[in-house]
């Protein structure tokens, strides 16, 4: 990793905001009806989630149903222009925001300009409860201190999957297969050159395999998409029969519809070590909430074992062991050694990575405007 040893990522200009991430005095947890009451005398919870309609029923919708005496506010921007504005706010002294749910972004850019609060003041001790959680409950924080941003998702990343239907088992029995030169023009990658899942099987490539190796698969001739759906459809009808960063829950639309059910990842037994991404399933409490009493029966509700029920029908993975997860290939096995890729150790590696795909790819970057998960 002579490389990223060697980075140096910028600061981006936010250090030199001056915003505490001390607690304002938020709620009074011994008396949760006291609390229920008083927020829903706020009467409107301000959250920030994660782009697209499934997953505002989930953050908005659901908890709506279970308590309409709060109105949930919720814009579901790309954490790309909803965190400059946010920050511009901020400077201007407007403070609108309660709960912010997204990806590694908010972990790197919001803690560093103190827009994140403490989490404990607002949680009951049976959320915080360590046997309802895979790893335990403290395992789930993306921050260095374990206070302020919390990975309730626990969805494993499978990084790289083959069409079996145009591939042949024999072909590739381990991941350096993909340098043969068969495979040049055969693969799909979300864009490496970005944050989002490609980047993020970047990051378990090079926990296994290393910089050099990662180097020579980004040269590996493939196309680069930044269109999810379309990189789905590619590797069903089998124009690229392997792809690198698929999303799951786009390749699910096809499967839903009886196509590629050969679709596949590639067998755990090819990775020292996998990646439990929780994509935008992280979630903290802004500084100075408007509506602290509604924070905290939203941030109980969410992490609750009816919240994280909700939000598997993403679909996504809970880290919450009491909930069914509606797709198995997404759950962590038992046996298997797992890390958190939108951990605040992992921030500049995942910077650096993209750094080194922009340098070795030399195809031009196409944006085609759609809103990218965070994995």
């Amino acid at each position: 990793m002579f490389f990223l040893k060697t980075l140096i990522i910028g600061a981006f200009g936010i250090a030199s905001l001056s915003f505490s991430a001390a607690a304002q005095a938020p709620v009074d947890l011994s008396n949760w009806a006291s609390v229920l009451e008083k927020a829903k005398q706020e009467g409107l919870v301000v959250v920030h989630g994660a782009p697209g309609q499934r997953y505002a029923a989930v953050l908005k919708d659901a908890f709506q149903k279970k308590y309409p005496e709060i109105k949930v506010e919720f814009s579901g921007a790309a954490n790309r222009t909803a965190i400059p504005r946010l920050l511009r706010e901020r400077q201007a002294g407007i403070y609108n925001q309660d709960v912010w749910s997204s990806g590694s972004s908010a972990i790197s850019q919001l803690k560093p300009a103190g827009v994140l609060q403490p989490l404990a003041p607002f949680l009951r001790e049976e959320i915080k409860a360590d046997q309802n959680w895979f790893g335990g409950f403290a395992a789930g924080f993306t921050d260095t201190e374990q206070k302020f941003f919390y990975s309730f998702d626990g969805t494993v990343q499978n990084p790289i999957h083959v069409n079996w239907d145009f591939v042949k088992k024999a072909q590739i029995k381990s991941i350096q297969d993909l340098l043969k030169p068969e495979f040049a023009n055969k693969i799909v990658w979300d864009d490496p050159r970005r944050g989002g899942s490609g980047n993020g099987a970047s990051l378990t490539i090079l926990e296994n395999f290393g910089e050099e190796f990662l180097r020579k698969l980004y040269a590996q001739k493939a196309v680069f998409t930044t269109n999810r759906r379309q990189g789905a459809e590619w590797v069903v009808r089998g124009r690229y029969p392997i792809a690198i960063g698929l999303d799951d829950s786009e390749l699910e639309v096809f499967e839903n519809a009886g196509l590629g059910r050969n679709v596949l990842p590639l067998d755990d037994g090819m990775y020292k070590v996998e990646q439990l991404s929780p994509g935008f399933g992280s979630v903290g409490v802004v500084d100075k909430a408007p509506h602290p009493n509604a924070a905290a029966v939203y941030m109980n509700w969410l992490l609750s074992q009816e919240g994280q029920q909700e939000w598997v029908t993403v679909p996504r993975n809970s880290r919450r062991v009491d909930v069914k997860s509606v797709e198995s290939k997404m759950s962590p096995k038992q046996g298997i050694q797992y890390f958190n890729g939108h951990h605040e150790k992992y921030a500049d590696v995942r910077e650096g990575l993209q750094v080194i795909a922009k340098q070795v790819i030399a195809a031009p970057m196409v944006d085609d405007g759609k809103k990218g998960a965070e994995e």
